[in-house]
């Protein structure tokens, strides 16, 4: 893969990863306001809902999953670097991409797994058992998609910075 080829790549990543970033803080801004809405009927009307927590549980997931990509391309995930700060730029380049490496096997292993659950969800019909009765393979697939959006970015990104050392790859 040319330097040309991966930055442009990753760019289109990034564009996508803006996207279910503001689609994950829309539905962060949605569970909010329905769990506000729902505390007033709970207490101030004796009419609780029977959809909310159940909903926000669920969504809670797509939140996550959706907006880690995000995270990781902006470089603002949790980060332990006391202990890369003692060494000097070489020594940290490889340690970063001995991480990078690492990150990405943990990434193909969830995608494996969060697909075997899907799959198994879709195939069997695994339905909740509560008052919604959802279909579980809906939930499921953001962790899916979101497992390989995280990998695609992991694997980009360390090219990226690799390929064009003086770019900035966190924008």
């Amino acid at each position: 893969m040319n330097e040309n080829t991966a930055s442009t790549i990753y760019r289109k990543v990034k564009q996508l990863n803006s996207i279910c970033a503001t689609l994950a803080g829309l539905i962060l801004l949605f569970v909010t306001f329905s769990i506000f809405v729902d505390v007033f009927f709970r207490y101030f009307l004796k009419k609780p809902s029977i959809w909310v927590t159940e909903v926000s549980s669920y969504l809670f997931l797509y939140v996550i999953f959706l907006g880690t990509s995000y995270t990781l391309q902006k470089g603002v995930h949790i980060r332990v670097t006391f202990i890369l700060d003692l060494f000097g730029s070489k020594l940290k380049s490889f340690l970063e991409l001995v991480a990078s490496f690492f990150a990405m096997i943990f990434c193909v292993v969830l995608i494996w797994e969060t697909s075997v659950l899907t799959w198994e969800a879709y195939n069997e019909e695994w339905i909740a058992p509560t008052m919604l009765s959802v279909h579980y393979w809906y939930i499921y697939m953001v962790m899916v998609f979101g497992s390989f959006l995280l990998f695609l970015t992991f694997l980009l990104k360390t090219i990226v910075h690799f390929i064009e050392p003086k770019a900035e790859t966190t924008e």
